[in-house]
């Protein structure tokens, strides 16, 4: 128990005036004996507060309350809860010992809980790592409103353990817009349609702006109105997402790196891929391969996705695109989508590569995304006003030069090419699925 109590600046201040006396008891005896009362007082209230304190530290109710799956680079909220149920108003300090990830040891908050009061705060946090994460107890510091002698610490809540995954929170953000009426206004265009769509989905009444060819005479005939065939994109293509977890893609923005936000991309676009009917599929690689999910749009396929994903790391090699290649070669037989998250920063990164872009392209409808260094963007605008600041600046342009020039080099190569900032991923990433869907490009 002893280990539990903390004296109070109180405490101390009060035993400074006793001594205070003691010393001023060597020119006026007689405080000697007024400073031994004080003393023996002070101690008798200290031991008072700390077993009074002790008594109404069990009838204070406390909780925390966090998701199960919290989501990569999302800011989330953690509720905490207190309830005094004892007699008597307390003041407290509420401590959680958050995971080591987010180096955060301060308090989470503080006051006056009076008796039969109940109290919410909210904490936010981002987690920057996929992983398990760690919150250790929830402590409680408590002390009375008089004497307010001592604190002391008890636990309210026992350390949980939390998953962080891909971002689940955005997933179900660009569901909402893909599939909202009001989706343009959050940056998700609806595409029209070029052509004819090729699949009977059902019968409508006609509408002005219906084609003429998709009425139907015999329904109308038997309606005694126009009624016109509904028709909609094929479904059942095959979808893969390619992973690339070289070195380049270790690259850091905004405390993500860009594996994380093609990870997070990949979650988002494979929710909107199974929900257009699609087949949705993964597949990873470095130097190495590394996850092979088979396409699929059966039940389940996204918690699949999720998990594979989940595991994924950073390997601190170069991607090897042969390899890749090959077993593509032997592993998909009929044409399918690729979206393929890489990042060249180097044009001889990419004439080395693009031998294998060029074969893939020829066997499927391939999709490079490839990133915007916003780092470097920044510093290609700055004012200079030294040496170093104009070598700065001519190094950032010249390297932004040659990132537009790569993605120049694979469309004139005849492959599909997103050059985006991490931030706006998945946002043209689903632009472009849908454009694709759209013209039914194969």
């Amino acid at each position: 128990m002893l280990s539990s109590v903390y004296l109070l600046p109180r405490f101390y201040q009060a035993m400074a005036a006793v001594i205070f006396l003691y010393l001023l008891s060597y020119s006026f005896p007689m405080l000697f004996i007024v400073a031994s009362g004080l003393l023996v007082l002070l101690l008798m209230l200290t031991i008072y507060d700390a077993v009074s304190l002790r008594s109404r530290a069990d009838h204070v109710m406390g909780s925390r309350t966090v998701i199960e799956k919290l989501s990569l680079g999302d800011e989330q909220e953690i509720l905490y809860e207190l309830e005094n149920q004892s007699g008597h108003a307390i003041h407290y300090q509420l401590v959680d010992e958050l995971p080591m990830q987010f180096q955060h040891r301060e308090q989470i908050a503080q006051g006056l809980l009076n008796t039969e009061e109940t109290q919410q705060a909210i904490h936010k946090i981002r987690p920057l790592e996929r992983g398990v994460f760690r919150f250790g107890k929830l402590l409680l510091y408590s002390s009375s409103k008089s004497p307010g002698l001592i604190q002391f610490r008890s636990t309210i809540a026992e350390p949980v353990a939390v998953a962080v995954y891909p971002s689940i929170l955005q997933m179900r953000k660009y569901e909402l817009q893909v599939f909202s009426q009001t989706a343009t206004l959050s940056g998700v265009r609806q595409i029209r349609s070029i052509g004819e769509n090729d699949e009977f989905e059902s019968l409508k009444p006609y509408m002005q702006g219906d084609n003429f060819r998709s009425i139907n005479w015999k329904a109308t005939a038997r309606k005694n109105e126009l009624v016109v065939n509904q028709f909609q994109n094929t479904r059942s293509q095959t979808v893969y997402c390619i992973v690339d977890k070289g070195r380049s893609m270790k690259m850091p923005f905004d405390g993500l790196t860009l594996l994380d936000y093609a990870i997070n991309s990949t979650l988002v676009l494979s929710n909107i891929i199974l929900r257009k009917y699609d087949k949705a599929g993964l597949i990873t690689f470095s130097d190495r391969i590394g996850t092979v999910l088979q396409a699929e749009s059966k039940q389940g396929q996204l918690e699949k996705i999720a998990e594979h994903l989940y595991q994924q790391r950073t390997d601190y090699l170069d991607a090897n695109y042969e390899l890749l290649f090959y077993h593509m070669r032997r592993l998909i037989r009929r044409r399918s989508i690729l979206l393929f998250f890489t990042n060249f920063e180097q044009p001889v990164d990419l004439e080395r590569n693009l031998p294998y872009l060029i074969s893939l392209s020829k066997r499927h409808l391939l999709i490079v995304v490839l990133f915007v260094n916003t780092a470097l963007e920044a510093s290609s605008e700055m004012e200079c006003e030294k040496k170093s600041d104009i070598y700065l600046k001519v190094f950032s342009q010249v390297a932004m030069v040659e990132k537009r020039e790569i993605a120049q080099k694979l469309l004139r190569n005849g492959i599909q090419t997103i050059l985006t900032t991490p931030k706006n991923l998945s946002i043209n990433v689903i632009n472009k699925y849908l454009e694709v869907k759209s013209k039914r490009m194969k």
